[in-house]
């Protein structure tokens, strides 16, 4: 009898740790899967300058990447900041920078976006304002894709354009 109580309370036991041990991989397991199913954050910041002065702001761009939506769907923004360096020089920016999908697309790994980011630059006289003499386009493109099995985010610069004597850094 007590040989019985004590095989029916070990088989008990066993079974309500097995349980507990699915469930613990389970929960491990699914946590994952559902962080990287999750939209995050994509930033790809430059830096406005010319070839031989110091940066003269930020460019910021960007894109909150939902890998388990359509890339026409994901939200983007973009955003110039310029500093008291190019405010000594009289550079300013002309028009909210624009940030546009040139082709979104899926293959059999990925689901991409393809953008051009634009901004317009004014160049004028330092300390006065005016005259201005100069209108100026940067322009940056970039690829985000998101992995379809890993749910991984990557953003790709292709190219960068800017104007004659000034340059586009990654770096601050």
């Amino acid at each position: 009898m007590k040989l019985k109580r004590i095989a029916t309370i070990t088989a008990t036991c066993g079974l309500i740790a097995g349980a507990l041990v699915t469930a613990t991989m389970a929960q491990g397991s699914a946590a994952p899967a559902q962080r990287a199913a999750a939209c995050q954050n994509v930033n790809v910041t430059l830096y406005p300058g010319s070839q031989l002065t110091p940066r003269y702001g930020e460019w910021s761009i960007d894109a909150l990447v939902c890998p388990t939506k359509k890339p026409s769907s994901w939200k983007t923004q973009t955003s110039v900041e310029l500093n008291a360096t190019a405010s000594n020089l009289a550079l300013t920016v002309l028009d909210e920078p624009t940030l546009s999908i040139t082709e979104t697309g899926t293959n059999q790994w990925n689901n991409y976006a393809r953008y051009e980011a634009t901004f317009k630059s004014q160049s004028c006289t330092p300390k006065v304002g005016w005259p201005c003499w100069s209108t100026n386009t940067w322009k940056a493109s970039l690829t985000i894709t998101a992995d379809k099995k890993t749910r991984e985010v990557k953003t790709y610069v292709q190219k960068k354009q800017v104007p004659p004597t000034f340059a586009l850094w990654s770096t601050p």
